[in-house]
């Protein structure tokens, strides 16, 4: 990579003089933070205007460039590929139109969009005499319709004669709206909120006329949402905030969430203007834009991105208009923000803001604009609050320099505390993601290729070796399985000589071993990030994997979970886990067999008493590592213990039942219960590979 002195030369000889850029040199980007060439950390509140609603490098984007990359990049739209029609289907669903046209970007969107208007036009009136309607102060685009359509007089006074036939309204007048009207017009074109023009909200009043004067005047009502769509104001689409539904639809920016693609929705007979040879785009439809598409719907859908949008982006408003002195007004919606200024100093502040370490937007003298990526935390809206202040304030920039921190690392993962409640979260929605990407596009994506991940382990098993080696294979990566035969750690060879030689080769190291000291030791001397696959006092993935079925089967309920019988390393796991996310956790089982005193956690001998209200009642093995010689016995104290039809129906109606190795039958579980409809062990098994696989990707830095 150039250096930025050798990047701006060059930038100034062969690119054409039509932007000012910030004074950096970018290098890279992880979701809300970008880094320049020298390692300085940017709060990211412009998402390359409004366009990765994902923030950057987003696995599910990148996963889904990389896979379809690897199998056809372009075929043209002679050819049918498989993201194409899937992304329009999924489109429609989200906005309720009827048919898609795909572009390469939002103004020929909005080039789509007009030559629908147009045809529709001259169909009602076949000498052309028709008008088609925009509203001042509008912006949609650059190239030539949309600049025609465009309500601002800089940017077309460069570029006339300009196209003839487009006249203006005056947003949110309803008188001049009326006035316009008449059988002449083809359509009108809005903005709900202006974008370039300010974040200038369009009133419901306003929108829902325009609708009525459309259906009288038998005209079309078509909605620019290039940058209110794709979930930035609260909703897919800002319209349904309105109830006011358009004929036809713009949407562009983050649908892509940085690869280039523009769509045109329309719904009835507007969907059906144009036919063959009336419109075309090579690249439009491209396999490759299409499948980021989809990974961006599908993203946005599972992981509550919308719902984050409208929650951050209300505290974030609020917190602007805390502010107050040079700011007169904030209005927007959702993430999609503005902000006017009593002084025309707009552009000198967004200058302040980036030497303090925010990346901001103005869109005239005294308005700021903010388009931060929708994943936004109430932590960062809060340092860029902070940041903005400063620069209102004319404080010295190293005052809140160092405030966009970079995200909490992952390292070793030796007890479930080794994970904070936000890390805890990220790996659990992260493997749902996993999960739901698995069974619609199953051949994996090689993003570690060549990197080996050593799984030492001095108790073999099946379910943490499979799906071990399963998650490093589908992550790209390559297993090596070492025994307790083989290197013979703490008899053969010290702990620290193989500790030191596995960190120098392998990326992570796996361990499942009888001690929890023995792992401490290993860490400690391991260069590379060790996973506690388990140990006598912990098993933090198996800990994950539960949590991930509770949440399959609740939602984003946090209902009271109950484990029966000994409170051994997953139980302590699992409740660490527990309290951590907020879940009521009991543990109900013989008083000498229960975890030590945790904060957090209620712990019965009374089994009806652990299990009122519970919803998921857990068992796992009463004879494990280590505890055979104790059998005859442990089998004669938890008898009482053992979770059969009586104990499952102590429990809510609903519950669902877990066990961490349902290979035990007759023992803590009858066949009954592990077979029946409550069970869900197949599931839970099924999730260590999820939850894995997720684990070791945040723990490579893949998935951040």
């Amino acid at each position: 990579m150039i250096d930025t002195h050798s990047a701006q030369q060059l930038d100034d000889l062969h690119v054409m003089k039509t932007y000012r850029r910030f004074p950096a040199l970018f290098e890279r980007g992880n979701g809300c933070l970008l880094w320049d060439e020298n390692g300085r950390v940017y709060l990211d509140f412009l998402a390359g205007i409004g366009v990765c609603q994902l923030g950057h490098a987003h696995p599910a984007v990148t996963e889904a460039i990389t896979r379809q990359a690897s199998r056809l990049v372009h075929g043209s739209n002679l050819l049918l590929t498989d993201p194409v029609p899937r992304l329009a289907a999924k489109l429609c669903a989200i906005s309720g139109m009827d048919r898609v046209f795909f572009s390469v970007c939002g103004a020929s969107a909005i080039e789509t969009a007009l030559k629908i208007a147009k045809k529709h036009g001259l169909s009602k009136r076949r000498n052309g005499d028709y008008k088609v309607l925009a509203l001042d102060n509008s912006f949609h685009g650059r190239t030539l319709g949309a600049l025609t359509l465009t309500g601002q007089i800089k940017y077309q006074d460069d570029f006339q004669p300009l196209i003839p036939g487009i006249s203006y309204v005056k947003p949110n007048d309803l008188d001049a709206l009326k006035a316009a009207f008449d059988d002449s017009v083809a359509a009108i074109f809005i903005e709900p909120i202006q974008g370039e023009g300010g974040v200038v909200p369009i009133s419901r009043e306003f929108l829902a006329e325009a609708r009525t004067l459309c259906d009288r005047h038998g005209a079309l009502l078509v909605f620019d949402e290039i940058q209110t769509g794709m979930g930035r104001t609260g909703t897919w689409f800002h319209f349904q905030q309105h109830g006011v539904v358009p004929d036809v639809m713009a949407i562009a920016k983050g649908l892509g969430n940085g690869m280039p693609i523009g769509a045109c929705l329309a719904r009835g007979e507007a969907a059906e203007v144009l036919q063959p040879g009336n419109h075309g785009s090579t690249f439009g439809g491209n396999p490759l834009m299409c499948a980021a598409g989809l990974a961006v719907i599908e993203t946005i859908e599972s992981q509550g991105v919308i719902a984050n949008a409208k929650r951050v982006g209300d505290s974030l408003r609020s917190q602007l208009t805390a502010i107050g002195g040079p700011i007169a007004e904030v209005r927007g919606a959702g993430l999609m923000i503005g902000i006017r200024l009593n002084q025309p100093i707009a552009r000198d502040v967004v200058q302040k803001c980036f030497e303090r370490g925010l990346v901001a937007n103005a869109t005239s003298e005294d308005t700021l604009r903010l388009l931060p990526p929708l994943i936004l935390t109430e932590a960062q809206a809060e340092q860029g609050v902070a940041i903005l202040k400063s620069a209102l304030a004319g404080e010295t920039s190293e005052a809140v320099e160092a405030v966009a921190q970079t995200p909490e690392a992952y390292h070793d993962v030796l007890a479930m505390e080794d994970l904070s409640g936000s890390q805890a979260e990220e790996v659990l929605a992260l493997a749902a993601r996993l999960k739901n990407r698995r069974k619609f596009a199953p051949e994996p994506v090689v993003s570690v290729e060549g990197r080996t991940i050593a799984l030492v382990f001095e108790k073999p098993s099946l379910r943490t070796r499979v799906s071990f080696e399963a998650a490093i294979q589908e992550l790209g990566g390559h297993a090596v399985y070492l025994s307790k035969a083989d290197i013979g750690m703490g008899s053969r060879e010290a702990i620290k000589d193989v500790a030191s030689n596995l960190g120098g080769w392998c990326a992570a190291v796996v361990a499942r071993l009888y001690w929890q000291r023995h792992l401490h030791e290993l860490a400690h001397y391991c260069d590379s990030p060790v996973i506690n696959a388990l140990t006598e006092m912990e098993h933090p993935c198996q800990a994950l994997a539960d949590m991930l079925t509770v949440r399959e089967a609740f939602g984003g309920q946090t209902v009271p979970i109950t484990y029966v019988g000994d409170a051994n390393n997953v139980a302590r796991s699992l409740a660490k886990l527990a309290v951590m996310l907020g879940y009521p956790m009991t543990i109900c089982g013989p008083k000498n067999f229960q975890l030590e005193e945790t904060e957090g956690v209620r712990q019965t001998e009374s089994i009806e008493e652990g299990l009122t209200g519970a919803k998921v009642v857990y068992t796992d093995v009463w004879v494990s590592m280590g505890d055979e010689h104790e059998q005859e016995h442990r089998l004669k104290v938890f008898e009482p213990y053992q979770v059969d039809s009586r104990v499952m129906a102590m429990a809510e109606k609903d519950a669902i039942f877990l066990h961490c190795l349902p290979a035990r039958r007759g023992f803590e579980v009858t066949d009954d219960v592990i077979d029946g409809a409550q069970s869900r062990v197949v599931q839970q098994a099924e999730n260590r590979l999820h939850a894995q696989k997720a684990l070791l990707a945040k723990v490579l830095g893949l998935a951040q």
